[in-house]
């Protein structure tokens, strides 16, 4: 049994590697301009995550973009396979395939949601102030709850700024499926056949 949970425990962590690499790891995550954007929204709504209650805007946003993101990858899974095959293979860890580096932007994407949405649970899950406490306590609490809302908020900000970035991604992948076309046609003209519509 504990062999079982040990060795299912290293494949989750073993793919879950395989994607950070395959997005880049921290490097590519801090010179993302959605990151950088990100910063800069949170420091703007400072008057949001500075006080309590910032979580339930994180809560009752996150499903919406998690349905726009499968809608997304849905709508690229979708494609002809014969496109698929195209863009995919070939990957190395420094330069993976587009069909790798696509469809590991909208794990990137859910996977910041998630963490958001977890992030603003938990925090709304502790919003609570424990009476006859020392007086350093309340202090603390004073300091560190609006750097845990700022944190939150950065991750939730972050993930509506992957929406942008999840858009970019599926008109990149139409473009690349309009130049498949393209060519498609241009070999069934060269070939005598009627173009494909």
């Amino acid at each position: 049994m504990l062999k079982k949970l040990i060795g299912s425990y290293r494949g989750t962590i073993e793919l879950w590697a395989d994607f950070w690499r395959l997005y880049g790891g921290f490097s590519s995550l801090l010179v993302s301009i959605y990151f950088g954007l990100a910063l800069v929204v949170t420091v703007l709504c400072f008057g949001i995550w500075v006080k309590p209650g910032w979580w339930d805007i994180v809560i009752g946003a996150i499903p919406t973009l998690l349905g726009f993101t499968l809608a997304g990858l849905a709508v690229f899974m979708s494609m002809d396979s014969g496109f698929s095959k195209i863009i995919a293979g070939g990957s190395t860890t420094a330069n993976p395939s587009p069909f790798l580096s696509l469809i590991s932007s909208f794990v990137h994407f859910i996977l910041v949601q998630t963490v958001a949405l977890i992030y603003a649970l938990i925090s709304k899950s502790l919003s609570f102030v424990l009476p006859n406490m020392p007086g350093w306590y309340y202090s603390a609490m004073s300091v560190l709850t609006p750097i845990a809302g700022a944190i939150g908020f950065l991750i939730f900000i972050y993930a509506v700024m992957l929406v942008v970035a999840a858009t970019f991604s599926i008109f990149r992948s139409s473009k690349w499926f309009e130049s498949y076309i393209d060519q498609l046609n241009e070999s069934k003209n060269d070939a005598g056949g009627p173009p494909t519509s």
